[in-house]
């Protein structure tokens, strides 16, 4: 005997982890899904659990994309702050100045504005 059953609902297809393609009623699914410890089974009595709700999952993304943020917030910070040292540096060496003794030394000045009159500090060399 053969039986048919009508049905209007919509199915979330999922698998097992068995292999088995699953079709759970969807309001089911996300019932599960949302609550914490709640089961559904495939048709070899394989049990779905569902260990993170979906706000746990959601806090646990917004976690991560906190701390990705932090961190590029923290490499712009170490890039201006390097690009300020190198402006700084070619400041001192176009004024002339030893990078080690700090002294002035009027032929490297003489030389830097005579042979590369287009030298500019904050650009490059």
């Amino acid at each position: 005997m053969t039986l048919t059953m009508d049905y209007t609902e919509t199915l979330t297809v999922t698998h097992c982890w068995c292999g088995i393609a699953v079709g759970v009623p969807e309001n089911l699914y996300r019932y599960a899904n949302r609550h914490k410890g709640k089961e559904i089974y495939c048709p070899l009595g394989h049990t779905f659990v569902f260990t993170d709700t979906f706000e746990e999952k959601f806090e646990r993304e917004q976690r991560a994309h906190r701390a990705t943020r932090d961190l590029l917030a923290a490499e712009e910070r170490s890039h201006v702050a390097t690009r300020g040292h190198l402006t700084r540096a070619r400041k001192r060496a176009k004024a002339g100045l030893c990078p080690c003794c700090k002294r002035h030394f009027e032929n490297v000045e003489r030389h830097v504005k005579t042979k590369h009159p287009n030298f500019d500090p904050a650009g490059t060399p």
